[in-house]
C-alpha cells in the first residue's frame, strides 16, 4: 500500500521530469536545468576546463536517445495526459502524482525512492532522490523516467 507524503524530495522528482521536458524542447535551456536538477554525483566539470557543472555525458546519450524516440514519453508524467489524449498537456501549472512505498528508504538517512505516476504505464516510474551538499533533495537515478510508454494514440 502506497501512502502520499510532502516531503521535500517531492520538488526534486518534480524539477528532474521538467528540466527534462525543457531539454527536449531546448537544448542549452535543458541541460543547464538538468544540472541543477541532479545530484552533484551525476555532475562533471567539462572537457575543456571548468565551465559550470554539466550532466554526465553517459545520461547525456541516454537522455538524447530515448526523447529522439519517444518525443511523447516525458509527457505521460503530467496529470490530464494519456494515450488517447496524444499525451496533450494541459494548461500549466502542470500537476504530477507522486506515491512511495514501504521500501521507499528513510529520508533520513538522506535518500529516498519515489515513484510518479505514468499516465502510459501499469505502474508508476521510480526516481532515487538524495541530498546534496547544501541539504537539498536532487535526482541521483531517473532512469526509468526514459523507458517507453504506450504510444500516442490520437
Amino acid at each position: 500500500m502506497s501512502k502520499r507524503s510532502k516531503l521535500p524530495s517531492f520538488r526534486a522528482m518534480g524539477v528532474i521530469i521538467l528540466a527534462l521536458l525543457l531539454y527536449a524542447q531546448d537544448d542549452d535551456l535543458g541541460r543547464q536545468c538538468l544540472a541543477a536538477a541532479v545530484h552533484h554525483d551525476q555532475l562533471w566539470e567539462g572537457p575543456e576546463g571548468y565551465q559550470g557543472l554539466q550532466i554526465s555525458r553517459g545520461n547525456m546519450q541516454l537522455i538524447r536517445a530515448q526523447i529522439a524516440d519517444r518525443p511523447y514519453m516525458l509527457q505521460s508524467y503530467i496529470k490530464g495526459t494519456s494515450p488517447e489524449n496524444g499525451y496533450r498537456l494541459p494548461d500549466p501549472p502542470y500537476v504530477f502524482e507522486f506515491t512511495t512505498n514501504k521500501y521507499s528508504g528513510n529520508p533520513e538517512q538522506g535518500w529516498y525512492k519515489l515513484f510518479v505516476v505514468c499516465s502510459g504505464a501499469a505502474s508508476p516510474r521510480p526516481v532515487m532522490v538524495k541530498k546534496d551538499r547544501d541539504g537539498l533533495w536532487k535526482a541521483a537515478e531517473w532512469s526509468s523516467l526514459l523507458v517507453g510508454v504506450v504510444p500516442p494514440q490520437a
